[in-house]
Formats: C-alpha cells, structure tokens, sequence
C-alpha cells in the first residue's frame, strides 16, 4: 500500500518551488546573462536559508549540528558541482536542440542512482530500479513529444552539443544530490531537520562566496546586475532555499534515486496545468510518456 510518508510531501514541496526557480531564472536570464541567472539562486537563497536555520533552532531549541571533517569534504564538493550543474542548465536554455539537452539532463536520476551505489553504498530495490529506468524513457519521450523534428533530425540531435551540456548537468546535479546527503549524514546532531537545512545553509554560503568571487574576476557586469535588478531575482531566492529544505529533508529519509524519481511529478502537474488550465490538447506520444511516467512514480514509492 502507497502512504503519504513526510518524505514523499517534501520531495513534491521540493519539485514545485523548483519549477518556480526555474521560472524565475528563466525570465531574468535576459535581463542577468547566464552567469548573473544562475547566481542569483545562490545569492538571495542565502538569508532564506539562514532564516530558517535559526528560527528552527529558537522554536524547537536545538542546538547546531556539529561538523566533522567529512562533513566539509562532501558539502564543498556537492557546492561546486551544483554551481557547475546550475550554469550548464542556464546555458542550455539557449541552445538549439533544447528537448535533446532537457531530455538528456534529466537522466541525473539514472545517474545518482549509480553514484548513491558507488559512493555510499546504498543500492535501490529491484523494483525501484525499474521504475527509474522507465521514468528517464518516460522523460526522454516527453522531451521530444511535441517537436517538429523527423526521427533523423532527433538521431542528430541526439549526438549534438546540447545533448551534451545536458548529459553534463545530469552527471554534475547527481553527484551534488548524493554528495549533499553524505555531507549531512556525516553530522553529529540527533535531529534529521536541522542537519538538513543546517546543511543548505553552509551549501548556499560556499556557493554565494565562490560564485561570487568568480563573477568580479570574469563577468563583473552581471555580478553587479544580480543586485540591481534585485526585486526581480529574490523570488528565484526563496523557492530556491525552500526546494533545497524540502530535497535535503527527503533525502535523509529516503534514498536519493527514490526522491529524485517521485520529484518528476512535477512534470506530471505541468503538464496537468497546461492540458486542464490552458487547454492545450495531449497527443497520442505525450499520452503514452504520461501514463508510463505514472507508472514508474508509482513503482518507486511501492519499492521504498
């Protein structure tokens, strides 16, 4: 029987306020640059994620965790991959083939799955396994359902540099997923929610500080337009810092293949607006994605 555990409700808080990053990020691209859009998830994350560090310690009256040196191992690590991942998806958002480059970066799933084996020894059930590997199909077709493009042109587009920086962001968010966990695993504190958003708090620090540093050396302009244009970028902050508490929160409680792959429900709910909302009519190819990415969600939570 499938139960609304705390893991699956954060995985979904977690997938959403991610769309709306994502979003947000998006529409100030043109405004920042790459660089600039991709720091500002950084940048105005970082008093959320602080806020909610210390509010939780006053309410609950707990005490910080204590780090260990694995700890700062693992989240300097999991910091730097994940500004790599977040600049190669801001990057891929203006390339051609861009369901190629979508499709490809979302095979992370797959991808974590491996490297949560190989890295902490923690491998999925049978069951799970699958139901990830016809979830990254599912996405696969989704991603090319509604191009205009001949099974030529995709075999093409397959091979191209945007599939590429795809595979690329895929490879860079599943090594900063599994890292994230061991850096918060290897936390001295009794209490599971506040290694999590302690651990989001050191994350999103590193980043602002190495970022940051990165952008007056290289692209100074969009450094200083991220703080210009700041009533635009801080929305892209608070879902940030809430997607990071919500994904470092499940992952303590479950594998992070599992919580990635229950994460694509996202896709589920946007394509659920924009059939229900804005009409738009489902094809026979997104139908058939659809049902199989259902299937695959509902495999996952069965097999944790």
């Amino acid at each position: 029987m499938i139960t609304l555990e705390w893991w699956v409700i954060a995985t979904i808080i977690a997938a959403l306020t991610q769309t709306l990053r994502s979003a947000v990020q998006r529409q100030m691209k043109p405004v920042l640059g790459d660089d600039g859009a991709s720091y500002i998830r950084f940048l105005y994350a970082l008093p959320f994620a602080w806020f909610m560090v210390f509010s939780y310690q006053y309410i609950s009256d707990i005490a910080l965790p204590a780090t260990t040196l694995w700890f700062w191992i693992w989240v300097n690590l999991a910091s730097l991959t994940q500004i790599i991942f977040t600049v190669l998806l801001i990057r891929m958002f203006s390339q051609r083939s861009f369901a190629a480059g979508t499709a490809f970066s979302k095979t992370e799933v797959l991808q974590a799955a491996i490297l949560e084996t190989i890295i902490l020894g923690v491998m999925v059930s049978l069951l799970t396994g699958l139901g990830i590997m016809i979830g990254v199909i599912a996405v696969i077709i989704l991603a090319f359902a509604k191009t205009a493009l001949t099974r030529a042109e995709i075999l093409k587009s397959c091979f191209s540099r945007t599939s590429a920086i795809g595979l690329a962001s895929g490879t860079f968010l599943g090594l900063a997923t599994v890292c994230y966990k061991a850096a918060a695993v290897s936390l001295i504190g009794s209490d599971l929610f506040m290694r999590a958003i302690y651990t989001g708090g050191i994350a999103t620090s590193i980043q602002v500080l190495v970022m940051g540093v990165w952008m007056l050396i290289f692209t100074r302009q969009q450094f200083m337009a991220c703080f210009v244009h700041w009533r635009g970028s801080i929305g892209a902050g608070f879902f940030g810092a809430v997607a990071t508490v919500g994904w470092f929160t499940a992952f303590m409680m479950q594998t992070v293949a599992s919580v990635r792959a229950v994460g694509q429900v996202e896709l589920l709910i946007t394509l659920a607006i924009s059939t229900l909302w804005f009409k738009e009519k489902t094809n026979l190819i997104e139908a058939i994605a659809i049902l199989l990415l259902t299937l695959s969600i509902i495999m996952v939570l069965l097999g944790s």
